[in-house]
């Protein structure tokens, strides 16, 4: 969605597929949390890079 937003140069569109990232990469590091730490950590910095690279590209 955030790349989609991006391309038809919609700034809502492309600010709701970010958030909707976000909120997934969230959800998935507390999921991750429970079973192993370090692959929480890994998620969260997946995510937070992702997040970075569709702001700047």
């Amino acid at each position: 969605m955030a790349s989609l937003g991006r391309v038809l140069s919609l700034l809502p569109l492309h600010v709701i597929g970010t958030f909707i990232l976000a909120m997934g990469g969230i959800v998935g590091a507390i999921e991750a949390w429970k079973v192993k730490r370090k692959n929480s950590i890994v998620i969260l910095v997946l995510i937070v890079s992702m997040i970075a690279f569709t702001f700047i590209i």
